[in-house]
């Protein structure tokens, strides 16, 4: 059976990038996401609120910042 996962990211706020970086953390955000879910072994816990603000990550480049990103949001959804 294939479970199916969905993250909502309502608001990305990167402060401090051009717009072609943005979308460079935004698309490794994105893609280590998936990586991350695709790996885990246990299944993740239900949703218990509707919002969350996880804290400021920093990286030195926005692949960086997107691959924080994902551990960030990973960690809280995963754990």
């Amino acid at each position: 059976m294939t479970r199916r996962l969905e993250i909502v990211i309502d608001e990305l706020v990167l402060r401090g990038l051009s717009p072609a970086e943005a979308q460079l953390a935004a698309a490794a955000l994105e893609s280590r996401l998936t990586t991350l879910a695709s790996q885990a072994e246990a299944e993740p816990r239900e949703r218990g609120e509707a919002y969350r603000r996880l804290p400021a990550v920093e990286a030195r480049s926005p692949r960086g910042l997107g691959d924080a990103v994902a551990g960030a949001v990973w960690g809280e959804v995963g754990r």
